[in-house]
């Protein structure tokens, strides 16, 4: 499965950050409804979002939170 992640929102547009690093500019209304910055979505075959994934949202922030106490030298 492949993921984006989203960036952030710039007006009524959302940037991805895409698997192969790329940044994607798409509608925010075209996203799932409740999407947020940071979440993880599930792309289609085509490279378009399909879904919000909560549990890669949840994986990706703890492997992110591990790198910074890691680099700070918390924990």
């Amino acid at each position: 499965m492949q993921y984006a992640i989203i960036d952030r929102f710039e007006g009524d547009m959302a940037v991805l950050e895409m698997p192969d690093g790329a940044m994607r500019t798409l509608p925010r209304a075209s996203l799932p409804q409740g999407a947020r910055a940071g979440d993880a979505l599930r792309l289609d075959e085509a490279g378009n979002p399909i879904a919000l994934d909560p549990e890669e949202t949840l994986r990706r922030q703890a492997e992110v939170r591990a790198l910074m106490d890691k680099l700070f030298r918390r924990g």
